[in-house]
């Protein structure tokens, strides 16, 4: 049942992930080929990747790739900075501005580890969401990814901003990164999703174990 579902969803064209790293353009090809809708990011980081060497190469091949799938049908072109603590923030502002020129999404991993919100206060004497929010990064179509280490009133300040939160359980569990403070996102009426992130930190991309995990994960954190 579960799979006759799914599948009728991906035929219908109603299913939508969202995906960020390299080669985005291949990525959205064979999404569109498998008939899914996509918020595929090009993902900019500081150091030399397989399909960009410098930032500002990044940079290039993000407005590239919204340049060539903005305006279709399925995939929905976005620019991925990949976090504060693999970016200065000439970079992270450049991307933003990029997303905002072309009113594209921004996906970034935001206060996913105990050690990016330790870096963080060391370099900008404040947290992630507070050092993200100082530099005027977050605003309606900013996704942040894992959003663990983030305190009450920064749940209250991504509401307030519009950002939206993904999840992504199995991946803080495999990699020890601790809890996402998901009931008091659901409190606070942020837009939260699920998410896996990439198979290098996590066993699996199944959407439905995900769920699963999501639901078993706080209950034992809560007693609820």
């Amino acid at each position: 049942g579960t799979r006759l579902a799914a599948l009728e969803m991906i035929q219908s064209g109603t299913t939508t992930y969202a995906d960020m790293y390299y080669f985005e353009e291949e990525i959205a090809r064979e999404t569109k080929a498998a008939g899914l809708r996509g918020v595929l990011g090009q993902t900019v980081i500081q150091f030399p990747v397989a399909d960009a060497k410098t930032p500002a190469d990044a940079l290039v091949r993000a407005e590239s790739f919204i340049k060539q799938f903005q305006g279709d049908a399925l995939i929905t072109p976005a620019v991925a900075p990949h976090a504060v603590y693999t970016l200065d923030e000439a970079t992270l502002t450049a991307a933003r501005q990029l997303s905002t020129r072309y009113r594209v999404p921004t996906l970034i991993h935001v206060a996913e580890t105990r050690d990016e919100a330790k870096t963080a206060q060391e370099r900008f004497n404040a947290s992630p969401v507070a050092y993200l929010d100082r530099i005027g990064f977050f605003g309606a179509g900013v996704l942040a990814a894992h959003a663990v280490w983030v305190s009450e009133p920064e749940i209250e300040l991504l509401r307030a901003r519009g950002v939206g939160v993904s999840h992504n359980p199995e991946s803080n569990m495999k990699l020890a990164s601790g809890t996402a403070p998901v009931p008091g996102y659901l409190r606070a009426g942020v837009a939260l999703g699920l998410g896996t992130d990439g198979a290098a930190s996590n066993n699996d991309l199944d959407m439905f174990e995900s769920m699963r995990m999501a639901s078993l994960l706080h209950k034992l954190q809560t007693g609820d």
